[in-house]
């Protein structure tokens, strides 16, 4: 038995009709990855990734930017003077004034000498929080003019009357405690700053002495 023929079209009209039947078809069976229109909007969703993913990658950079400015040491916190209280964590702390007179410190023969000058912080801390606290002299700092930082002598604070008062004293809740704390600096330097903490890891209060 033979096949079936497809029609042959002789007429111009019909050939014409039969060619653009053709060119749909094969359009219409074309994979849907292929068509311009999946391709448009594969484009465009592209595009929209990648703007929401640049605003976003910004924000996170803006966010970061401002918690590392608003961190660190005492950049942000109020300064005050002497006898003005500063308060950081749980205590309170209130400078009275500040000697850098003398190179030694002690009576003979149990007295110690300087490398440079002694710089004597006096102070007074009070413990505001609601649980024990232990006052550490050396997590508190100086600073010059030059804004060039000092840390406590504490060895030398043991023959100041009472080893200074001030040196790792735990205060309770409401208790104080007045003492002194020591800075051994070069010759010729003052203290402009005292830069005081709670503890090693707080932020610090600015006290200034000038």
């Amino acid at each position: 038995m033979s096949q079936p023929t497809t029609p042959q079209f002789t007429d111009p009209k019909s050939a014409k009709a039969q060619a653009k039947a053709d060119k749909a078809y094969q359009k219409a069976s074309r994979p849907f990855y292929k068509k311009k229109r999946f391709i448009l909007l594969a484009v465009i969703a592209l595009i929209v990734i990648i703007v929401v993913a640049s605003n976003s990658g910004g924000g996170g950079g803006s966010s970061s930017s401002s918690s590392s400015s608003g961190g660190g040491s005492s950049s942000g916190a109020k300064t005050v003077g002497l006898n003005q209280p500063a308060r950081d964590g749980k205590f309170e702390f209130t400078v009275t004034g500040v000697d850098c007179s003398k190179n030694t410190i002690g009576n003979d023969p149990v007295s110690t000498k300087a490398n440079g000058v002694f710089c004597i912080a006096s102070l007074t801390v009070k413990n505001i929080g609601d649980q024990a606290q232990t006052l550490d002299a050396t997590s508190q700092v100086g600073y010059d003019a030059q804004k060039r930082k000092y840390s406590t002598d504490t060895k030398s604070e043991f023959y100041l009357p009472n080893q200074g008062g001030a040196l790792f004293n735990q205060l309770n809740p409401g208790s104080s405690v007045t003492g002194q704390i020591v800075f051994d600096v070069p010759a010729g330097t003052k203290l402009t700053k005292l830069e005081l903490h709670d503890s090693m890891l707080s932020g610090g209060v600015d006290v200034n002495l000038g």
